[in-house]
Parts: structure tokens; sequence; C-alpha cells
């Protein structure tokens, strides 16, 4: 039997430090992973957008910082833990 991948945005998420506090993402459901993680010349508007809106925001931002994580977290664009964009 082959397991299906689940490509949605929750699996991305933490699963370190509080994981409950996760389920309250604004990007927890959406079906486009990929959105967060765009190339150099690719917009992120739709993904800041989501960001603006969440009650996660700062907490987002701060754990892409203290772990070097690369793509759009709490609405700002990382790559390696330093931002890139806003």
């Amino acid at each position: 039997m082959t397991d299906v991948l689940d490509t949605t945005l929750s699996t991305l998420l933490p699963a370190s430090d509080d994981p409950t506090g996760w389920v309250d993402a604004a990007c927890r459901a959406d079906p486009e992973p990929d959105r967060w993680f765009p190339f150099p010349t690719e917009d992120f508007a739709y993904a800041r957008d989501v960001c603006h809106h969440c009650p996660l925001r700062m907490r987002c931002e701060l754990f892409a910082r203290a772990t070097g994580q690369t793509g759009v977290w709490g609405g700002k664009e990382f790559d390696r833990g330093r931002e890139k964009r806003t």
C-alpha cells in the first residue's frame, strides 16, 4: 500500500517547542505550501497577506530567526534565518 503525502502547510510547521500552539496558524490548512517558499524572482504577496492576519505572526518570525528557516515566516521572507524581504 502507498502512503499519501500530506502536502498541506501544516506538515511544515514546527514540531518542536509547543506543537499545540501552531493549530491557530492562519496558513495551517493552506493546500499550496509552495507559496511559502518562493523563488527569488517570485512575489510572495499571497503568503504575506495570509501572515498579516495570523495571530502567530511574531512567533513564526522569531522561530524562523532562531532556527535558521528559509521561506516566508511571519510575513517576511527568510534565507537560513536571515531576513531577505518584507
